[in-house]
């Protein structure tokens, strides 16, 4: 078995197994119930705050990858979507180098610098959020072992993205000089340019600017969250919803199936019965929350994907290639 092969099957299994803690600890007749009586108005609100971030999301790209390029924020939108997608149908998180592919195709940019962008923006992503659900669990008074294992998190992150300012993987392509690298020019160009990308001092303030975006979109998420608990009757405060975004988009950084089915439920709605939300509204507010935000970006996606004129079996595939290349 391939090792792609092997993270789908783990990704499915470890889906098939959060969805069976969910069925055996959550009342999931009750939780339709309350999804029944949900009230419109905040759900379509999550919507709106959807779309904020995904422009966002789409200047924070912009300033990431390469300077030469200068790429419109509206230019990234239909890529940034199919990317979106291609996570919501696809295994593996495939929608990442996709995306990376479709900028290649459509902009002035190289697909090693392309994929180095994608890559330092998920860096980013994750050293940031840490941070802030830290904060978060601090605000709410969260047990013991979670606000601890999030200050951990957290001090990663911030050391993370200090590397990367500082000196960035440089170094890394020095040390591989020493070892033979230098001998075969050709990769170690490409090498070269793709850890250019990833930071050091001339990336400073592009990289401090995407930190900054980046915190502004997970206080966004957290309004999703908090606009799916007022859907559902869930008492939660903004700063609980914040733990819970937290929390769930750093459980989505395990393998699972396309669309982090299971493993998004499980997490939101544990997260939420922690902090005292009954199963039922914590089940119903987790659905609500995944299903408002990755459902209208993935139809985006779908949308995109015919307006570029392409197909997403064909960009798919030419992801792959460009992944293993």
């Amino acid at each position: 078995m391939t090792g792609r092969r092997a993270l789908v099957v783990a990704g499915l299994l470890i889906s098939a197994a959060a969805l069976w803690i969910v069925l055996q600890t959550i009342d999931v007749g009750e939780a339709a119930a309350v999804l029944g009586r949900a009230e419109p108005v905040p759900q379509l609100a999550i919507v709106a705050v959807a779309a904020i971030q995904v422009t966002l999301r789409a200047r924070r790209w912009a300033i990431l990858l390469p300077t030469t390029a200068r790429v419109a924020v509206i230019r990234l939108l239909p890529p940034l979507l199919v990317g979106y997608l291609g996570n919501a149908v696809l295994p593996a998180r495939l929608g990442e180098p996709m995306r990376a592919v479709l900028v290649s195709r459509r902009e002035h940019v190289g697909t090693t610098e392309a994929l180095g962008s994608v890559l330092i923006e998920r860096v980013v992503d994750v050293a940031t959020l840490a941070p802030v659900a830290f904060v978060a669990a601090v605000l709410v008074g969260a047990p013991a072992w979670t606000t601890q294992a999030l200050g951990i998190a957290a001090a990663a992150g911030i050391a993370g993205i200090a590397l990367l300012v500082t000196m960035g993987l440089q170094p890394l392509v020095r040390l591989a000089d020493r070892l033979g690298l230098e001998r075969r020019p050709t990769l170690r160009d490409l090498v070269a340019r793709f850890t250019a990308t990833l930071g050091g001092p001339s990336r400073r303030g592009t990289l401090l600017s995407a930190a900054g975006i980046s915190v502004l979109a997970w206080l966004l998420d957290a309004a999703s969250f908090w606009l799916a608990g007022q859907a559902v009757g869930a008492d939660v405060s903004y700063a609980g919803a914040m733990l819970i975004g937290g929390v769930t988009v750093l459980g989505t950084a395990i393998p699972s199936a396309p669309g982090y089915v299971g493993t998004f439920e499980l997490a939101a709605a544990g997260m939420a019965g922690i902090l005292g939300v009954p199963g039922a509204e914590a089940l119903a507010m987790a659905v609500v929350a995944h299903v408002m935000t990755l459902g209208p970006m993935a139809l985006g996606g779908a949308a995109s994907v015919v307006l570029m004129g392409s197909s997403l079996g064909e960009i798919a595939r030419s992801a792959e290639t460009s992944r293993h290349a």
